[in-house]
């Protein structure tokens, strides 16, 4: 799919024959539910319960980072006939985890020799992952982005399947976490100083959350920089192809259209200062006020974020300082790559990425237990049914559903 992109691409030394980043899927869908009806008023200005989070509150994430969908005793004694490596594959392949062709995945024979690899030296698993960028859309998180709840989900989450995997192979996994905030500062608008202060606050996180030796949070610029005059060779030339040529045979107009809608909605809408009447105008699957500002500014946005991707493809960087790493992904693809749910219900129920949008937690109709899933934030704030939750800094942190009084 979008074979445009990846016959222009060098990058032919992924197991997959392309660079993933440049296959299927390449940016989110984040456009606000079609089905979401606008209150009249800006809900932002409108009255609704706040608590400040409790001590209890934090051995949430917890609870909310175990899949629902995953049992260890049950995977244990399906794979008890299986080899180490067979089980590691099956494990992370399992629906729970991988929301991509599970059968590709299997049958990728580099995957299995990497795996073998770590497996006769007793090294830890490496799955590299690119994830966790700032979107400074007021539709998607009312306040900047920081970290809250739904990173603190998602990185357990990952830290969990670490530790289902040491439970039969204790040198478990490590998840080489590459965040592509700094990375995509540029396209999405934001300043390298909030870009790198949400890293930071990722990486103490998982700190204070006791899972830093399970994941770890890597600055893709770091690996970048050491090809600078390449790269930025290559990506000036990408630019001008992007600027140029949007569409090809392999990308029509529709799925382009598609695309820069995505961009529209990642792009740091903040700092323009919209009122909420342009925000609804403006955002949205049906969004039906043109500004031809905003317009003209994803289209360039969206031709920097590609450029971005294919240059970075060029350096072939993530098999130089990843060699024997297994590569996931938050995007559909049709490659043989893992396609990871970063946090238990992503790509399930909830389709927004953490960094999308804000937690949500309710109550499953099945069995009773809290689930957490990703909204826009303009649609659950101003609303009485709606609880928000803020830590003592006043950073929001998810919603919950209000409780009656007792």
């Amino acid at each position: 799919m979008y074979l445009h992109d990846l016959a222009l691409s060098s990058n032919q030394n992924h197991p997959a024959g392309i660079a993933v980043g440049l296959s299927g899927e390449i940016i989110s869908q984040s456009e606000i539910e079609s089905g979401f009806i606008w209150p009249a008023l800006d809900p932002r200005s409108e009255w609704q319960p706040t608590r400040i989070i409790e001590s209890g509150d934090y051995s949430k994430a917890k609870l909310l980072s175990q899949s629902p969908h995953f049992s260890l005793d049950a995977f244990l004694e399906k794979t008890k006939e299986l080899d180490v490596t067979s089980k590691i594959i099956e494990l992370i392949n399992h629906n729970a985890f991988q929301f991509n062709s599970k059968k590709r995945f299997r049958e990728c024979v580099e995957w299995r020799k990497r795996i073998e690899e770590c497996c006769k030296h007793g090294k830890p698993i490496d799955i590299l992952i690119l994830a966790f960028c700032v979107i400074s859309n007021p539709t998607k998180r009312i306040q900047p982005t920081d970290v809250t709840l739904a990173e603190d989900v998602s990185l357990l989450h990952l830290h969990n399947i670490s530790s289902h995997i040491s439970s039969f192979y204790p040198p478990g996994a490590t998840f080489q976490v590459i965040s592509d905030s700094t990375f995509y500062a540029l396209p999405f608008g934001n300043t390298s100083v909030e870009a790198h202060n949400y890293l930071l606050k990722l990486r103490n996180r998982t700190f204070h959350l006791g899972i830093e030796n399970s994941v770890k949070i890597l600055d893709i610029t770091d690996y970048l920089s050491n090809h600078n005059l390449y790269f930025q060779d290559r990506f000036e030339f990408w630019r001008q192809h992007f600027l140029a040529s949007p569409v090809s045979n392999d990308l029509s107009q529709e799925e382009y259209k598609g695309w820069l809608s995505s961009m529209k909605c990642s792009l740091n809408s903040r700092r323009m200062g919209f009122s909420y009447k342009e925000l609804m105008g403006l955002f949205g699957v049906h969004s039906n006020q043109p500004l031809a500002h905003l317009d003209d500014l994803a289209k360039v946005s969206l031709a920097e974020y590609r450029a971005l991707k294919s240059a970075a493809a060029d350096t072939n960087w993530e098999n130089i300082y990843f060699p024997n790493a297994i590569r996931a992904t938050i995007h559909t693809k049709k490659i043989p790559v893992l396609g990871l749910r970063l946090y238990p219900k992503y790509k399930l129920s909830s389709r927004l990425l953490p960094y999308h949008g804000i937690a949500l937690v309710t109550e499953s109709v099945k069995d009773g237990g809290e689930r957490m899933e990703i909204v826009h934030e303009i649609s659950v704030v101003g609303n009485p049914r709606y609880t928000k939750v803020v830590d003592t800094d006043g950073v929001i942190q998810y919603y919950e559903i209000t409780r009656p009084l007792q």
